[in-house]
This record gives C-alpha cells, structure tokens and sequence, in this order.
C-alpha cells in the first residue's frame, strides 16, 4: 500500500545522535577528566628537569640538531611523540613533559570502556581514584614512559574485554575486530613505552589464564571468543605498523628499535636478589601506603569482600593483584612497580563501590555515611595536632586521647549498626571511607606532583633530583650574557661539571666548553667548578655557589628518637629534621664582565 511517496513498513526508527546518548555519568566523568588535568597539566615546567628527564629530553632536542649522529632513547615512544611535538611547540621544559601528562589524563578516560563491566557507579570510582592517584600524577608529570605504559596496559585489557563483549553481537563470527586493532595498537604502545609494561602484561596474561578457571570468568571461553586466524594475522601486521612507526619515528630513526629491544633488558635487570633486611622487602609496600593510601586502607577492605562475593571482575582484579605481589618483591628496588598495582587495585575498589552505592536510597545510609565521615575528620585532626604540639609540650595527651575516644566510639556505632541494619552499616563504611581518602590523595598528588618531585626526602624521588637552585643559575647566566654580550646566549662558558642538567639547560649557548679540567689560561666569561675545586684562574673572577643536584639525605641529620612522630609531621606538614645532602657549584664570572 503506498500513499505518495511513502511506503508502510519502510519506515525506521533514526539512531540518536552521541550528544543525545549523553548521561549524567558521563557529565560527570568529564569532570573527573578535569580535575585529572588540572593535577597533570597545569605548571609543568614549576620544577626543573632531572637528570634522568634532562638526558631523555636532550636526546630529544639533539635529534633535530645538525651533525649530531648518536642520541640517547629511554622510551621510544616518548621520544618519538615528543619529538613530533617539539617541532610544533618547541623545545622547553613542560612540553618535554606534555606526552606523559596527555596520556596520564587519558587514562582517566578508560574506566569508560568497561562501564557495563564495572557499572556506572565503579566506573566513575575507577576513574576518579586514578585521577587523584599520587603516584599516577607524579608518572604523568615526569618526561619518561611510565605514564604511557599504564595506559597501554589498561586500553589492553578495556579493548579485549570490548571485543569480547562483541562477539556475536554484531553479525559476525568473530565479533567487532575493530577492538582488535585497538588491543595491537595498545600492546605496540606499551612494548615502545617503558619496561614497566612488560611486568604488567606478563602477570595480567597470567591472571587472564588464572581466572578461566573460576566460576563465573570475567573472560569468555576459548572456543568461543578466540578469535579466527586470519583476524589475528591482519590485526599482528597492523600492530607491526604502529610498534615500527613508535619505535623509529615512521623508519626516521632505526636506533629507536634498539631502544624498544632495550625496554626488555631493563626489566630483567631489575630482578635481584640483593639487600637481605627488612626495609629493603618492605620498601615497595611502604612506598604504596605512603601515597596510594586509599589502596592500602580501602584496599583491604576490597580483598576480603572479593574473597567473600563471587563477581567476575572483583575476581580478577584479586588474581592480577596477587600476580604482581612477587613482582614487587623480587623488583623491590624498581618503585615503579606500585604503579601497576593501582591499576587491578582500584578496578576493585570501583566494583565494591558500585555494589554499595547502586541501591543507595535509604536515609539511615546517607546518616551513617556522613556520621562516619565527621568521626574521621576528627581523628584526623587531632592526630594532626597531636603532631603538632609534641614536640613543645611532650606531657599533652589531650588530643591522643580524644582521638582515641572518636574511635572506640565509631567502633561501637559501626558493630551496633552492623547488628541492626547490615547493608546500611556497610555502604556507609565503603562510602566514607572512599570519600575521606580521596579528598587526602587529592592534596598528596598536588604535593608530590607540584611540589615535591625533586625532594629526595620523599621514597619515590629517586636520586640524584635536580636541586631548585638550577633556574637561578641559569637565570643568572642569561642574565650575565646579555649585560655583556647583548645577547643571552653570547657568552663563552667553560665547564669542568658534565651532567645531563648542564647540557640540557646549556644547550642554546653555542660558546658552551665542557671538559674534566680547567687550562690555567682560561679566560671565558663564565666558568663553572664543583665547589670543593680550587682553580687557578688566569684573570680576575668573582664566584657564588648554586646548589646543582641533590644526592640524598644526610645520615647524621636523620634520628631515631621518635620515628613515629617525625613520619606523621612529614605526611601532614611537609616538615622533616632530615637535612638535603646536595653537590653545588661555583659559578666564576669574569671581573671585567661585572664591571661593565
């Protein structure tokens, strides 16, 4: 039957728009995504290079430089990626930060891909604990691969389960194979990004095998979701390409496929069996209670709820973490490691939130949550006090004791709740103390990424860490080279000091001299000593010292008198009797130069 030109039966329902399939969730994982920029983007360039960063980031620029034949490559997929960028945007500090800070937001992002898994509730706790993570935010704001490799890792295993989500559910035998593509392209990233992701994808292969074992698997059977062979060889050579195009720069620069073999041998070296004491095991579980607190709080919260629920993905995230304890132990000095830890950790911190908040409707639930939080912020606070005071007054208890009394007393209301109303008990537990530690992460990762990166005090800083005294140096200089040449860059610089630091921040003055020693007959603008040299200069010098690198701390500044109370006025206040071991420099400028 047809009336004009329409035909009955013909018509279709017209697909809405992605705009129009926008949730609320969604609105607020973009959030989510701001706040994770703001931690990772903003004042990237606050704190200077260290000499790790400085050595990557002047391969970088050394690329581009004529004559230069060798350069050095810790990540190739950093290096290719920033070295692309840099013809864009230059050569400074915070765009040699920009690619891990970019990837380091978009893993923020991921949680997104595995919300019917993880729900919308987890999803949004997965996202919102990677994007306050500590360690996540220190990875993204440091010129390496670490952040790079997190990301491959989890768009790894996010696009597999996408494609096994697929699998007969859009006309084909072998699913959406575009989701392949996506896993090859992030297993290429993440072989080209740093060693990091050959102990993430070593023990997520094994927890994948671990788990088709239990009932029910959050991974479907072999039979019924491998994919064919002739998927897997078009998706094989399409990851080829990408691994190819990341390590050598599109075949531009071939070393770079030295490096990405290279990432392998870091790995393995890491393995050890030195440092028999107790600290040096421990140090890997110190270094996650430090900053991934709400892991290691909340966490175990999480493992005895999974042991006690039987969910698909809850029991997975316990295989990989289980996994990647030996790694720590056995890579116990590559702090690194911690890092991969959050991942299958706050996967299972987002599914117990999503179990506890999907039905969140009762009244006794929203008291008790907020009850428990106010219990929280006064132990907090008056342990911080306590904290404060005692070392003034060492005989007041005052706030020990009151501490003390909030918490017996939400031990009690928790038990008696438990008895009474046990689901209300429980959501206001997983609640609050999600929320509490998310709010304490927060001010973590803006102190460790912000502030405290080079602060060789810290246990993830590793040394040497550039000292703050760079910029002025080299402020300094320009300074000096400008008054006297008219340019910032004229000046004739000798140097008896190489570190990657100096090259790097040096690397514009063409005049710049690096050797082991000073001839007796040099006579350029600026020269630069360690500051225990004593050189014989041929004219008249004036020097200053600055200090250069910071190499640890000072064994006789650290006591043992109250080890309790200096950590905790450390966590809460920044405040430390440790004192900075740091190697200055002289800077020797030539009288004449000051005189005019």
């Amino acid at each position: 039957m047809e009336i004009g030109d329409w035909r009955f039966g013909e018509y279709r329902q017209s697909t809405p728009g992605w705009w129009q399939r926008l949730t609320v969730a969604d609105g607020l994982l973009l959030l989510i995504g701001i706040a994770a920029a703001i931690l990772r983007l903003t004042n990237l360039s606050s704190l200077p290079l260290s000499p790790t960063e400085a050595e990557a980031a002047l391969g970088v620029w050394q690329l581009w430089q004529p004559g230069v034949t060798a350069v050095s490559i810790h990540s190739p997929a950093y290096f290719t990626l920033t070295a692309l960028l840099t013809q864009i945007l230059g050569d400074g500090d915070a765009i040699m930060r920009l690619v891990p800070a970019l990837f380091g937001v978009g893993i923020v992002f991921l949680p997104w891909l595995l919300r019917k898994r993880l729900g919308q509730i987890g999803m949004l706790v997965t996202s919102l604990l990677l994007a306050v993570s500590p360690l996540g935010t220190a990875a993204a704001r440091t010129a390496s691969g670490d952040s790079m490799a997190l990301f491959a890792l989890l768009l790894l295993f996010a696009a597999w389960l996408r494609y096994e989500d697929s699998t007969g559910a859009v006309g084909t035998e072998t699913g959406d194979t575009r989701w392949l593509y996506v896993a090859m392209s992030a297993l290429a990233l993440g072989l080209t990004s740093s060693h990091l992701f050959y102990g993430g994808l070593i023990t997520l292969l094994l927890a994948w095998r671990w788990n088709l074992s239990f009932e029910p698997s959050l991974f479907g059977l072999y039979d019924e979701t491998w994919p064919r062979w002739e998927v897997w060889r078009k998706t094989a050579v399409f990851g080829l390409i990408v691994f190819l195009a990341l390590a050598s720069m599109f075949l531009w620069n071939l070393p770079g496929l030295g490096g990405a073999a290279a990432l392998l041998g870091d790995w393995l070296r890491a393995f050890t069996l030195r440092g028999s004491a107790v600290q040096d095991w421990l140090n890997p579980f110190l270094t996650l209670a430090r900053y991934e607190t709400v892991l290691a709080t909340a966490g175990l919260l999480a493992v005895f709820w999974a042991l006690w629920q039987n969910k698909a993905m809850a029991t997975f995230s316990l295989l990989w973490m289980a996994l990647l304890l030996p790694l720590l132990l056995l890579q116990r000095y590559d702090a690194g490691n911690v890092l991969l830890l959050t991942l299958p950790g706050y996967l299972l911190l987002g599914v117990l939130a999503e179990t506890a908040v999907s039905d969140l409707h009762d009244w006794l639930s929203w008291l008790f949550t907020v009850g428990l939080l106010l219990m929280f912020a006064l132990i907090f606070v008056n342990v911080a006090r306590f904290a404060r005071v005692v070392l003034y007054d060492v005989q007041n208890l005052d706030n020990v004791w009151l501490a003390l009394f909030a918490f017996a007393f939400t031990a009690v209301t928790v038990y008696f709740l438990w008895t009474w109303d046990e689901r209300a008990a429980y959501q206001g537990i997983v609640i609050a103390t999600l929320a509490f530690f998310v709010f304490y992460q927060w001010g973590n990762a803006w102190w460790l990424g912000h502030l405290a990166a080079n602060d060789v005090r810290e246990r993830w800083v590793t040394t040497p860490a550039t000292d703050d005294d760079v910029p002025m140096l080299i402020a300094t200089i320009h300074q000096i080279s400008n008054q006297a040449t008219g340019d910032d860059f004229g000046v004739e610089i000798f140097s008896s000091v190489d570190t990657p630091v100096l090259r790097w921040y040096l690397r514009q003055f063409p005049n710049l001299h690096i050797g082991q020693a000073i001839p007796t007959s040099a006579q350029a603008g600026i020269i630069i000593t360690p500051d225990a040299a004593n050189p014989i200069l041929g004219s008249d010098y004036f020097g200053t010292d600055f200090g250069l690198l910071r190499s640890g701390v000072q064994p006789e500044s650290v006591t043992n008198l109250t080890p309790m109370i200096d950590t905790l006025r450390w966590w809460l206040f920044r405040e430390s009797r440790a004192q900075i071991a740091e190697e200055r420099v002289v800077l020797w400028v030539r009288a004449d130069l000051i005189r005019s």
